[in-house]
């Protein structure tokens, strides 16, 4: 495999609230290849999204912080750019697809402006050369009547419509990494099959590495090479999809493979997994995710499982399960 373009190690953020220091990613590490596509799964407020803005910088500071570790681009730690050095990179050479296009879409501006302001940042582009441009972008992510949709606004287009413009506008200098945080929220499923089908066909024409964030399993199926399994903050399993979905081998992910329809042992009921996510604000000693697990053992509530490599895949969990399809 050749070498990441993006790279995280040991990323530490943390939150100050009233609460006290909320520690919302504790130490991660993954790397994603050019042309590959790394999924990072699990609950909501496992860290997910906070890796992502991090990654780019986009956390507000109050109240986030980042605490230690580096995000290296092609070699370069983003965490140390000063803000000009930062903006060259950001939206060039990384790009992001946020959750909700509504949201995210200026909502008093035409769509071929807010596509062409990351030409006009970027690129030496002229006017006319930008309008040319952001019309081949609206062809590529498969919209009708680019002309016309181009000087729209964005409550005129639907929401599959809208997050084909955010793909648009994340694709407009050619990055190298694309973040993608949960691009198909809200969108019905023929819509979200779409939109993960034109993500998988222009990452293969470009080239590029993708980090697609989801809690949907079926998306990662779908779409991942690898995967990474998030929780409370750390990654606890990663390794190739297939392999991980076949056999999964921290109680976690079993976990969470069993909740998936269709897989559950009790016809007619879905499996969950008891109890609740751990307060970050006050982890407690030991695995995390130890008072939930139904194969704890004393030395888990005193000895925090590290990321190490168990049999080709990586592994936070004293008591990795056998290999075993689930």
């Amino acid at each position: 495999m050749s070498a990441p373009v993006l790279s995280v190690r040991d990323l530490r953020v943390a939150f100050h609230t009233p609460r006290g220091v909320l520690t919302a990613v504790d130490g991660i590490d993954f790397d994603v290849h050019p042309g590959e596509t790394l999924c990072v799964v699990g609950e909501s407020g496992c860290g997910k999204s906070v890796t992502a803005l991090s990654i780019l910088r986009l956390l507000p500071e109050p109240p986030a912080r980042i605490e230690a570790g580096e995000v290296l681009y092609r070699g370069r730690d983003l965490l140390k750019l000063d803000p000009e050095e930062l903006r060259q990179v950001r939206g060039s050479r990384i790009a992001m697809i946020f959750q909700e296009p509504m949201t995210s879409l200026n909502p008093v501006f035409r769509v071929q402006d807010q596509i062409g302001e990351a030409l006009r940042v970027h690129t030496s582009m002229s006017a006319s050369e930008c309008r040319e441009r952001v019309m081949e972008l609206l062809e590529l992510v498969g919209i009708p009547d680019p002309a016309q949709r181009a000087r729209d606004y964005p409550h005129q287009l639907s929401g599959g419509m809208r997050q084909r413009v955010m793909i648009a506008m994340a694709l407009a200098c050619e990055p190298d990494v694309l973040i993608a945080d949960e691009p198909t929220t809200a969108l019905d499923v023929t819509i979200q099959a779409q939109i993960l089908e034109l993500l998988d066909s222009l990452k293969q024409r470009f080239e590029m590495a993708v980090l697609l964030i989801t809690h949907d399993l079926g998306v990662v199926a779908q779409t991942a090479q690898r995967v990474a399994v998030f929780y409370a903050g750390r990654v606890v399993e990663m390794g190739d999809v297939d392999e991980i979905f076949a056999a999964p081998r921290h109680p976690y992910t079993r976990g969470l493979m069993l909740a998936m329809p269709g897989r559950t042992p009790h016809r007619g009921r879905l499996n969950v997994i008891e109890g609740v996510v751990p307060d970050l604000s006050s982890r407690p000693s030991g695995c995390s995710f130890r008072e939930r697990c139904p194969g704890a053992q004393a030395d888990c509530a005193e000895i925090d499982p590290k990321l190490e490599v168990h049999g080709g895949r990586a592994l936070a969990c004293l008591h990795p399960l056998d290999p075993e399809p689930v």
